[in-house]
């Protein structure tokens, strides 16, 4: 059965590197941050108050998100929601994630955020659950020292008991974030569904229905496909609730009169009771 955390018990550290002075930039990442702060504090959606909703753009340290990080896992008490989109980096001996950070530099991983580190500071939290959305790109370059099986390994790396990870890894950066779009691919379909919903669906988007909708929507346009990983029940903890929601027995509006109704004939020659 799915459930909406307690807004008032829970937070969420988004975090955002859309400029680099080594790597390519992604501006579309910077819209993704407000965008997605917007949706999660909505009223009908998640409705998180936006002083437990932080925003991390652009972080030149790692120490800048940790503390942030650290800040949250020890408020939540119900759950607590980190969110990353940007470069991923590899690190090609032992295959580690590291998140890109502003002057973060291909195959110099001291330069990212070690996502080891990053778990353990979720992990220290006191919230029961947690949730992590990855929006990472590894570029083409960085995949040319990974088959697919140790880009399955890294993804496995950033598996928490009791948390559901959503992660896309495209190949290109290009995957990431097609041009001219506002969005990244990945969060682009997560906003679109956040904010309209899914017709026919359950009263609340909870994760697997997230991660089958946003799956779906990315493989009809031919985009790289994400993955999850969860534990537990995690599966069932909802993100936001369903804008395209109605009640069972309730339809559309019915059409409204275009002339005034005609009142029902009585039988000729007799008078109404």
């Amino acid at each position: 059965m799915a459930v909406l955390p307690d807004p008032a018990a829970s937070r969420a550290v988004l975090i955002g590197t859309s400029r680099y002075a080594h790597l390519e930039q992604i501006p579309a990442v910077a819209n993704n941050l407000s965008a997605l702060a917007a949706a999660l504090c909505a009223p009908g959606s998640w409705a998180l108050a936006p002083e437990h909703c932080t925003v991390i753009e652009d972080p030149g340290t790692a120490v800048e998100v940790l503390e942030a990080v650290r800040t949250a896992a020890e408020e939540a008490t119900d759950t607590l929601l980190v969110y990353f989109a940007g470069h991923g980096l590899v690190e090609p001996r032992r295959g580690e994630l590291f998140l890109g950070l502003t002057g973060s530099m291909q195959h110099r991983s001291y330069t990212g955020l070690p996502y080891g580190t990053l778990r353990d500071v979720v992990l220290d939290g006191r919230a029961g659950r947690q949730v992590m959305l990855l929006d990472c790109c590894f570029s083409g370059r960085v995949l040319g020292f990974m088959s697919a099986a140790s880009a399955e390994a890294v993804i496995d790396q950033v598996e928490i008991e009791g948390t559901y990870l959503l992660a896309s890894v495209p190949d290109t950066s290009f995957a990431l974030a097609p041009p001219g779009e506002t969005h990244t691919a990945f969060t682009g379909e997560l906003l679109r569904l956040l904010r309209e919903g899914v017709p026919g669906g359950p009263e609340l988007l909870d994760l697997d229905t997230v991660y089958a909708q946003v799956y779906a929507a990315l493989r009809a346009k031919g985009r790289p496909l994400p993955q999850k990983r969860d534990r537990n029940t995690a599966g069932g903890l909802a993100l936001a609730r369903n804008a395209a929601w109605a009640p069972p027995g309730f339809g559309p509006p019915p059409p409204p009169y275009d002339h005034e109704p005609t009142p029902p004939s009585t039988p000729y020659g007799h008078e109404p009771t």
